[in-house]
Parts: C-alpha cells; sequence; structure tokens
C-alpha cells in the first residue's frame, strides 16, 4: 500500500515543496516517512498510538479525532488517510475536514476497503465481516468507487487518481483529489 501512495506523491507533487503534511490514522508504520515529505512539517493524527517506530517518533504525534481538526482552513499541502475512514463513524465530517484544511491546489489521497462484485461472492456479497467481524470494534463501512469519487472527493477541482489496489479477497482502492 505504501508504494501505490508514495508513486501518488511522486507523480503529483513531485516538484512541488510540501511544507505541511497530515496523515489522519497515523500508525507506527506512518505514510509521513516518504522521502517526498523530508523537511516538512509532519502531524500524525490517531486517537491513540498503540505502537510506535523512529518514523513515527519523528512526526508531530497529535492525538486527535479527523471530524473536527483544530488546524486553520489552507494549512496542508497533503493529507493522507490509509484504512482509517472505514473506522471513523461520521466519515463525512472528515472528509469536509479534509477538504478545509487543504491549501488551494492541495492533494488527498485515501485509501479503504470497497466493495464490488467478485467471481466467488456468494449470493454477490464481500466477505468482510467474516475477515473482521466485531474485533475492531469500529468498523462500519465500506464503500463503492463511486462513493470515493463522487462523496470523498466533492468540491475538489478534479479527482486525480482511481487505483484498485486489489479485488481479492479484500476489495481495496487509492484514490487522489486535488482542491
Amino acid at each position: 500500500m505504501f508504494a501505490i501512495f508514495e508513486d501518488i506523491v511522486k507523480k503529483h507533487l513531485g516538484d512541488r515543496k510540501v511544507a505541511a503534511v497530515m496523515e489522519a490514522g497515523a500508525s507506527a508504520y506512518t505514510l509521513l516517512s516518504m522521502d517526498a515529505f523530508d523537511g516538512a512539517r509532519k502531524i500524525a493524527l490517531n486517537l491513540g498510538f498503540e505502537k510506535t517506530s523512529p518514523e513515527l517518533e519523528q512526526c508531530e504525534m497529535v492525538l486527535g479525532n479527523s471530524n473536527e481538526l483544530e488546524y486553520s482552513e489552507n494549512t496542508f499541502d497533503c493529507i493522507l488517510s490509509s484504512s482509517s475512514l472505514e473506522h471513523d463513524k461520521y466519515f463525512w465530517r472528515s472528509t469536509g475536514e479534509f477538504l478545509r484544511v487543504l491549501k488551494p491546489g492541495g492533494l488527498a489521497i485515501i485509501g479503504v476497503p470497497i466493495y464490488m462484485t467478485l467471481p466467488d461472492d456468494s449470493d454477490n456479497t464481500t466477505r468482510t465481516f467474516a475477515r473482521h467481524g466485531i474485533r475492531y470494534n469500529a468498523d462500519f463501512y465500506r464503500f463503492s468507487p463511486q462513493c470515493l469519487e463522487e462523496v470523498f472527493f466533492e468540491d475538489y477541482s478534479e479527482v486525480v487518481e482511481k487505483v484498485i489496489v486489489r479485488t481479492h479477497p479484500n476489495p481495496y482502492a487509492v484514490y487522489a483529489g486535488r482542491k
């Protein structure tokens, strides 16, 4: 997954000086450790940090919820979120906050589990609940590719990347939009 995010960053922010970047749902294996973010202010946001790493400890580790970000409008050049919005009870608040704090021309990159019909689905469903069940305590959503484009990136100037990372056994997509 890291490589997909990194390719999108290189392609769409390669020549741009990144002053500030935030990862919503950051963990020990943080996306903020990309070379493209060297020298930038790196905000690692999560409800809690159970494990850390040397890479994560080089970031500002902020305890908080992305539903209400305590940052001014137009603060970040890039917002990253991988495998967190499906656990966010009010994900639409977070995506709205991402847009608000992103600078004009900035890039948001979001990766989430998606649903799609797979050849081996019984009754045309994915096996997400059988794989995850209640063990996450907050695993609320799976999204359609249409949702990523039309809901997550509503009011962005354009969706610049649409990558279906995998289809089986757990479909996953990474989309990016420019403000």
